[in-house]
């Protein structure tokens, strides 16, 4: 037991070591993402549908 809250005491330790990014930072980077993620979704959609229309060709 004595292990396990020496563990939990370093933990609270280093958490208080880390720097946070601000709310604005948090949004910034969460925009980004979302973004980022619908540019690679609709090219690997597009993508799909090239390939598919393609198979289709050759094998109709």
């Amino acid at each position: 037991m004595d292990k396990l809250f020496g563990f939990l005491l370093e933990v609270k330790k280093e958490l208080k070591k880390v720097t946070w990014p601000s709310p604005q930072q948090v949004k910034i980077a969460t925009v980004a993402v979302i973004i980022f993620t619908l540019v690679i979704s609709i090219y690997l959609w597009i993508c799909d549908l090239a390939f598919s229309r393609i198979i289709d060709y050759l094998f109709k």
